[in-house]
């Protein structure tokens, strides 16, 4: 893979254990986090994230680890410091058109080819790998059994050819027949393409082994989108207060010898420093770390180590995010953070300042305020992934060091535009939405009473996402994405959605709702400010982002969409609302233009 690299950014988002990379050197399939060979530089302890209310919250109590770049290893850049294997084993000579597996000392892969050395012979398969794979919803991935194939018709299993025929071409798949040169056993692409393949249980990221399965796999081209879709969790960092002393304090190590000393009751002072003077000694803390503890006053150590020794636990990943819509409503009014820091430390996490919110009328005449947050801390975590489609069984990601699980994540930092209903007289009485009239939103509550039409079970979580006045607010959030790109400098990719919706429990038809939009980059510095810049004349961006909801260049056929049963969105495409998928939370679905078209804010 020389040559090829990868943000840690990309490798959460987009990349991860079990993803194929495209390199110089042909495609390869990332390792699990214990094969890579990054824990034998590093300990997860010493690549440690720390970020409390989603470590407890939603990862059941495990770590968040970060993928080290090559200087913080001290490896050199042009030296690969994540391990990775071909992946697939099987080529394609274009020139004299034969399906190949090279094996180990093979100076040549394909019987009309040169001899080559066997290592000119590997890079020339490298290049030439073939473009099928197989995959199941269990997550696993292997080869296409090309030979098993050829003779699934003529039943001449003992025949083992050291290459095979590709014959035809052009746009179809079945245009291409697949032939044995030794018995004549043939297949057509399009059909075995069609075909229930036994799957051979394998996870290429893991090893060579094959334990069987009982799915069938299907075959798939390598660049596929849905091969491997990654299960991202993200929190952003809204803190009582936000110091430096909480992030020291709030790593794994730490939290437990502080945890294990209050065991036997409140420590004193004295004991909590022995605590820290022994954690220097063992490397987990450096003097520099420990002379900021023990330079604050005793009775600010004793609260910010009761506030990292909570507990935090939510039922599921909406309250998770309903307690974050909490704390974005409230900085909205009050500003963030609330009170200075007490601590020595750097600038804040999260920060609102409460003069710099705006409200601005909508053409339907309700009032939107608009928070500009000109610092805010991301951290996205890759939970796992699936294959084929998101029903699929999750794959997990995670690394066990023999302690506990830890799993791959990146911190960013950015700016942001948190938008919400503005409430009266500037109270933090938040109101409901208003009500949602028109054929589209009558079209979304129905679905959402029959949610197992549209790939949703009922009683989950995850019925919100039906909801009219959600499906309002992500409309939304994806028509001022595609006006911001215009006005802020940023693309429309690097700008991310956060949408809140909280509905009452007793009446799903009223709720309250908002959207965050921020972008982010790595390093504590953030972004620039272009973003937060566009809050004081925000009145002229809604214009623009609303100014054509009533049409779309592919009307009438867009407009005439509704949500009905085997589908997960409305009116909505390209030309009028769609994104790119590293924007959308949720993968383009759960949108219609009509709904804002009918009821404009």
């Amino acid at each position: 893979m020389a040559g090829q690299q990868i943000r840690p950014s990309q490798y959460i988002t987009t990349y991860g254990p079990g993803a194929l990379l495209e390199g110089p050197g042909g495609p390869r399939i990332i390792a699990s986090i214990e094969n890579s060979g990054i824990p034998r530089h590093k300990s997860p302890l010493e690549l440690e994230i720390v970020e409390p209310r989603l470590s407890m919250g939603l990862l059941d109590g495990a770590g968040i680890m970060r993928i080290p770049a090559n200087a913080e290893i001290g490896v050199n850049d042009s030296q690969p410091l994540y391990e990775t294997s071909t992946f697939p084993s099987w080529s394609l000579c274009t020139v004299h058109n034969r399906l190949y597996q090279l094996r180990y000392g093979d100076t040549r892969g394909c019987s009309g080819c040169d001899t080559y050395s066997t290592s000119e012979a590997w890079k020339k398969s490298r290049r030439e790998a073939i473009r099928f794979v197989m995959a199941c919803p269990e997550g696993h991935l292997d080869d296409v059994p090309w030979v098993s194939l050829v003779h699934m018709g003529n039943h001449n299993h003992n025949c083992r050819p050291r290459s095979l025929i590709w014959e035809g071409g052009g746009g179809s798949l079945r245009n291409v027949t697949i032939r044995c040169p030794d018995c004549g056993g043939n297949i057509n692409l399009g059909f075995a393409y069609s075909m229930d393949l036994r799957c051979t249980g394998r996870f290429p990221e893991q090893g060579t082994q094959r334990p069987g399965c009982d799915s069938e796999a299907k075959m798939i081209q390598r660049g596929a989108a849905n091969l491997r879709l990654s299960e991202i969790v993200t929190a952003l960092t809204i803190p009582d207060r936000a110091t430096r002393l909480h992030q020291i304090l709030g790593r794994s190590v730490l939290r437990g010898a502080i945890r294990a000393l209050y065991r036997n009751g409140n420590p004193s002072i004295e004991e909590l420093r022995g605590t820290f003077e022994d954690l220097v000694d063992d490397g987990y803390l450096t003097r520099d770390e420990y002379t900021r503890i023990v330079s604050c006053r005793e009775n600010i150590i004793h609260q910010v180590v009761r506030e990292v020794l909570d507990d935090v636990h939510y039922e599921s990943e909406h309250d998770f995010r309903n307690d974050e819509f909490s704390r974005l409503q409230s900085a909205a009014s009050r500003g963030a953070p609330v009170s200075p820091a007490s601590t020595p430390g750097g600038p804040p996490l999260f920060e609102v300042v409460r003069p710099d919110v705006r409200t601005f009328a909508g053409p339907g005449r309700h009032l939107l305020r608009i928070t500009p947050v000109s610092r805010l801390r991301v951290v996205m975590v890759q939970k796992g992934y699936r294959r084929l489609d998101y029903a699929s069984r999750e794959i997990t990601v995670g690394y066990h060091d023999g302690t506990k699980m830890w799993y791959p994540g990146v911190e960013l930092f950015g700016e942001g535009i948190f938008i919400d209903l503005a409430p009266e007289n500037d109270s933090l009485n938040f109101p409901e939405h208003f009500a949602l009239n028109g054929v589209a939103a009558a079209s979304w509550v129905n679905a959402q009473n029959n949610p197992q039409n549209h790939g949703l079970e009922a009683g989950t979580a995850e019925l919100y996402k039906l909801n009219p006045i959600f499906v309002w607010w992500h409309t939304l959030a994806h028509r001022i994405i595609n006006a911001l790109a215009i006005d802020s400098g940023y693309s429309s990719a690097a700008v991310r959605e956060r949408i809140y919706f909280r509905p009452d429990p007793d009446n799903p038809a009223v709720g309250r709702g908002g959207i965050l939009l921020y972008t982010t980059q790595p390093g504590g510095d953030g972004t620039l400010g272009g973003m937060i810049a566009l809050v004081p004349n925000f009145d002229r961006l809604l214009a623009t982002a609303l100014r054509d909801v009533n049409s779309c260049s592919n009307d009438p056929l867009c407009r005439e969409e509704l949500i009905r049963p085997g589908r997960q969105s409305g009116s909505a495409c390209y030309a009028c609302g769609l994104i790119s998928e590293t924007s959308c939370e949720y993968r383009n679905l759960f949108l219609d233009r009509n709904i804002l078209a009918d009821n404009l804010p």
